[in-house]
């Protein structure tokens, strides 16, 4: 069962930008920024922790290659790019997804070879294929510890 909403990644062509912008704005710490960088992949990613409980982020993501940035040079600044659900036990989740006839994947929308994926942060998480999502991005995440 979906526990909360884990975050809300937008697009942004300007990482540090957008960091200053909306933790002025929302009264935020400003966060850390990390790279990811594999094969047809590379975005900067960071998660601003929103309200009290810590346990919800904007996430801001720059991509130069692969999923986000055709969607940043045709429909610019700002535009969502996933909602990022968060779950108590991805393979109980993953074993739901996969009776209804919905196979998980990565990024990429490329299917994954087990019941989850381990972030560099220790959290585990797959995506739903787009086409079983009427078009919206969705992550699920079971966060580990205190990664975010």
């Amino acid at each position: 069962m979906i526990a909360r909403i884990h975050h809300v990644a937008i697009l942004t062509s300007n990482m540090e930008d957008a960091i200053m912008h909306f933790s002025m704005l929302l009264g935020c710490s400003s966060p850390r920024v990390f790279q990811a960088d594999s094969p047809g992949l590379k975005f900067r990613s960071a998660m601003l922790p929103i309200g009290t409980s810590g346990e919800t982020y904007l996430q801001f993501i720059e991509p130069s290659e692969g999923p986000g940035a055709e969607e940043l040079s045709h429909d610019g600044e700002g535009r969502l790019f996933e909602v990022g659900f968060q779950v108590d036990d991805i393979e109980d989740f993953y074993e739901r997804m996969v009776a209804k006839g919905i196979f998980p994947v990565d990024i990429k929308g490329q299917p994954i070879e087990s019941k989850f994926i381990v972030s560099k942060f220790g959290n585990r998480y797959f995506f739903l294929p787009k086409d079983k999502t009427r078009g919206t991005r969705v992550e699920v995440v079971q966060v580990m510890g205190t990664g975010k």
